[in-house]
């Protein structure tokens, strides 16, 4: 029965382990978002912004194309203020419409690669 239980828990890892997608939603009353990182989950920096040299507007989103995982997510808008998502599951299809309430007091990020 323990063998049956793991030959079901690893074909669901191999099912889960597609392609799935994040998609953000600038929910933020105003704020322009500057800048989108997508962290793998174990990773010691935040890598590449995704808007590269684009800005996120009010009622605008994005969707990023991604592995299925867990991935820490942090934003930016134009004053500088952060709003970050952690050990966040990205399975399928999954939306953050980002408000003034995930607003977060974090210290300054790191931006390096």
């Amino acid at each position: 029965m323990r063998t049956l239980f793991t030959a079901l828990a690893v074909a669901g890892l191999f099912v889960q382990a597609g392609a799935s997608s994040l998609r953000i939603v600038n929910s933020t009353g105003g704020w322009d978002l500057m800048t989108v990182y997508v962290s793998p989950f174990g990773a010691t920096g935040w890598g590449e912004d995704r808007l590269g040299d684009s800005t996120l507007t009010e009622g605008e989103s994005m969707t990023i194309e991604l592995p299925t995982g867990i991935y820490s997510i942090r934003l930016i808008d134009e004053d500088g203020d952060t709003y970050t998502r952690r050990n966040t599951p990205v399975m399928g299809a999954v939306e953050w419409a980002v408000t003034l309430d995930d607003l977060d007091g974090s210290a300054p990020c790191y931006t390096g690669g």
